[in-house]
């Protein structure tokens, strides 16, 4: 019986000494991941590659345009030509007024009719007075009154022309656009006559016979002088981009005229590439770019408040490692410090 006793003692006692001995090598771990029992890890390695972001945008294939617009602020006469339309060298494609123009033809038509009446009036009047002095009475009264009516007439058509000399001095009269060159109508603004339009307004847009054009939504200059590339794609086909920016004033009308801007690129060379006005394109903008740098995968990576780390496989160990982190694709991270090329981590399943 004490035998017995003793055995079980001493197997309690290796159980404790077991025990302890696991509490102890688990405080030494840099790491305990909990996975089910004989689960299999996944694992990959530090390896070098191409790393960019990128960003994908709408586009589309336009023709190669020239918009034309006025120099001066006024009234639209009209827009005489539609999308599609050919047109000549000549053409008068927009007419534009000022605000008294309108008042301006009036006055002249009225004093074009004060002139012809007036020259009537005073020819009856200089026979009244031949018949006076035929008659031999006494003209006097008749010729103040004929001097009078005469004065008044003029003053009347003196104050017309005066005011028709000063609305002109200040105001645009009538002007009009016209085509520089054989073309075909792309767009026209959808400006109604008698409407106020802001000079610099585009109102026509005439194909240029040019390598058409793409669009995307709105980049500015700056912003797009700070990527590292971009390039579109149309039918599967790469295209190199030249950006097209505008001028502060074009921009600034375009803004006062509340119309979205948007972002025009030139095909660097286009050689037997296929595309088609009015085909889809996505215009790819690369942000940032790092070329043969050492990465994992994204989920590879842990996080907690003393930073990013992953755990790296070494035989049957697995030990927690600091990272410092580059750049990253959302699929792959650059690691900048921390690991070398060929060293096996863990990835998160």
């Amino acid at each position: 019986m004490l035998k017995k006793m003793l055995i079980l003692f001493g197997l309690c006692g290796c159980l404790m000494l077991s025990a302890c001995s696991t509490e102890q090598d688990t405080d030494n771990e840099e790491i305990e991941l909990l996975e089910p029992v004989n689960a299999k890890l996944e694992t990959t390695y530090v390896t070098k590659m191409d790393i960019s972001q990128v960003e994908l945008h709408e586009g589309a294939v336009i023709p190669a345009l020239e918009e034309f617009s006025f120099d001066e602020n006024g009234y639209l006469y009209g827009i005489f030509v539609e999308p599609g339309d050919k047109v000549y060298k000549g053409d008068v494609l927009a007419g534009l007024m000022g605000k008294d123009y309108n008042t301006i033809l009036d006055l002249e038509e009225e004093i074009e009719d004060l002139e012809k009446n007036q020259e009537e009036l005073f020819a009856g009047y200089d026979k009244e007075l031949e018949i006076a002095h035929l008659n031999g009475g006494d003209t006097s009264e008749k010729e103040l009154e004929i001097k009078q009516k005469k004065e008044l007439a003029e003053f009347e058509l003196k104050q017309k022309k005066d005011r028709l000399e000063e609305l002109k001095k200040n105001d645009i009269g009538y002007i009009c656009i016209t085509a520089p060159y054989d073309s075909v109508v792309a767009a026209t603004s959808s400006a109604r006559a008698n409407s106020y339009v802001s000079k610099g307004t585009a109102l026509v847009a005439l194909e240029t016979g040019e390598d058409p054009l793409i669009t995307c939504d709105y980049m500015t200059e700056n912003t797009v002088s700070k990527f590292y590339s971009f390039y579109a794609l149309v039918r599967g086909q790469r295209l190199e981009l030249e950006y097209v920016p505008y001028t502060k004033n074009e921009l600034k009308v375009i803004v006062n005229n509340g119309v979205t801007p948007v972002s025009k690129f030139k095909l660097k060379d286009l050689d037997d590439k296929e595309i088609y006005v009015g085909d889809y394109a996505s215009v790819i903008v690369v942000k940032n770019y790092r070329a043969d740098v050492l990465a994992i995968p994204q989920n590879a990576v842990y996080s907690d408040a003393s930073g990013d780390f992953v755990y790296e496989i070494k035989g049957d160990e697995r030990i927690r490692r600091s990272v410092v982190l580059g750049l990253s694709d959302n699929a792959n991270v650059e690691i900048v410090s921390g690991l070398e090329e060929g060293a096996q981590v863990y990835v998160k399943s």
